[in-house]
């Protein structure tokens, strides 16, 4: 098999200029801290020859140790605090079209704005201050971006009714929220009865939280969909893996598998599997190798991680580490005897998590949405995977936005993309176009009990 980070395949690993000039911020997750890691081990390398293997061991390590407390992001200076705008300098997100989220003191301080109305300094953007979740102020000090926007659970997010269930899974017992339809909402949109047989289960991504979800709620509500917000092995609450590593979707599957198992038992006839980043290859690997493939309906897919060759190939490749430490790291993630090296249990199955194979595989209509600028999970492959299945892939390609930041950018576009997804191929009486969208005002004002926490 081919290994991406090695010389002759370099043709793999693209790195245009454009992603190679923006900011570590844009590295987003796990991509910060390889950037890091990267650096160290190419030092490690051209001081010594003989390090080349301690060298792929930390590049290998990096994208695999659960990243909740050491996820490297960088902050943004806020300059200015007024009553109805935030001055910001102008960097990274802070610069980015779209609706944008900050937080201060771990949540305490957590805000709501909107898109750049102005440049108060040529160094400054203004943003409008739509609303404050959290119990204190923002205040004129760094500020780290909260890219979910909403804050807290569907209860203090949205108001949502918000069942706090557990899912079986093969390592232990998984927290989920579970959000069921609004009935009256959705007779009055659909002019029929609600469908609470259709289940979505929803996958955040690689140390996110099950807070990435809070986006996509409403609609799913408001459409007559249950929602099942689930969270997976090494997650802050959730049991361990044996090695307590991710396996960047090659095992965590199985937990998404469970929770369509804990679905089916409790009433559901169809499932809709949705997936951010990481979450959206375990949603694409769960609808290969499910036991319920048959009562699988479609998937939606936001910047999901299709090809981990590609993606692991391309931050290498970004740090310009030497190619026989790119090709080392990738033998101890994918051999047997190479993940003794690294501390896996067991080699992930990258063969498996490649356009080629989900293209053979795939039997589900899915929407693909994919942002343009994402420099975390590069689009070629999700480009890839859907030429080569037009038939089952819808490709929304969105310029302007970075990772998973599609909704983001235009919440009313999204939306009505993923509704109109839906009521195709779930066949809802739902006329798509008489919808107020987005179902949420990304400017309504905070809920009783509303709070800035990343849970």
């Amino acid at each position: 098999m081919p290994l991406p980070w090695s010389g002759p395949h370099s043709h793999a690993l693209p790195l245009p200029l454009r992603r190679a000039q923006e900011p570590v911020a844009e590295q987003d997750r796990w991509g910060g801290t390889l950037l890091v890691g990267g650096m160290v081990a190419t030092g490690m390398f051209t001081l010594s020859g003989g390090l080349l293997t301690l060298g792929a061991r930390i590049m290998a390590r990096l994208p695999l140790v659960p990243q909740q407390s050491i996820r490297q992001r960088r902050a943004i200076p806020v300059r200015a605090v007024h009553a109805d705008r935030v001055h910001l300098d102008a960097i990274g997100e802070a610069t980015r079209d779209g609706y944008l989220a900050l937080r201060q003191a771990g949540g305490a301080a957590h805000v709501r704005l909107g898109p750049v109305t102005s440049r108060p300094t040529p160094t400054t953007v203004a943003r409008p201050l739509l609303a404050s979740d959290g119990e204190e102020p923002l205040r004129a000090d760094p500020a780290s971006v909260n890219g979910f926007y909403w804050s807290g659970s569907p209860r203090t997010a949205h108001g949502f009714p918000t069942e706090e269930v557990e899912v079986d899974s093969p390592v232990g017992r998984m927290p989920a929220w579970l959000v069921r339809p609004d009935s009256a909402r959705v007779g009055r949109a659909a002019g029929g009865p609600v469908e609470p047989e259709t289940w979505a289960i929803l996958v955040h991504g690689h140390g996110a939280t099950r807070g990435e979800t809070l986006r996509l709620l409403p609609l799913l509500r408001t459409l007559g969909l249950t929602s099942l917000a689930i969270t997976y092995r090494n997650d802050t609450g959730a049991p361990p893996s044996a090695d307590r590593m991710h396996h960047l979707g090659s095992d965590e599957w199985e937990d998404a598998e469970a929770a369509v198992e804990y679905a089916l038992a409790h009433g559901a006839q169809r499932i809709v599997l949705a997936g951010w980043s990481m979450g959206g290859g375990i949603a694409l690997r769960t609808s290969v190798r499910s036991a319920h493939r048959e009562r699988i309906a479609t998937l939606v897919l936001d910047s999901p991680a299709v090809d981990w060759h590609d993606i692991l190939g391309y931050h290498a490749a970004s740090v310009r580490a030497p190619i026989p430490m790119r090709r080392l790291a990738m033998w101890m993630i994918t051999s047997p005897i190479g993940a003794r090296a690294v501390r896996l249990r067991e080699p992930l199955a990258l063969h498996e998590m490649r356009p080629e194979y989900y293209g053979e595989n795939l039997t589900h209509p899915t929407l693909l949405l994919h942002a343009m600028d994402d420099a975390t999970v590069p689009p070629g492959p999700s480009r890839t995977l859907a030429s080569m299945r037009p038939d089952l892939v819808q490709f929304v390609p969105v310029e302007g936005a970075s990772h998973t930041r599609e909704w983001n950018l235009d919440p009313a576009r999204y939306e009505r993309i993923v509704a109109r997804h839906l009521a195709r191929t779930l066949e809802l009486q739902v006329d798509v176009d008489t919808l107020e969208l987005p179902v949420r005002d990304p400017a309504a004002p905070p809920l009783p009990g509303s709070t800035g926490e990343r849970v």
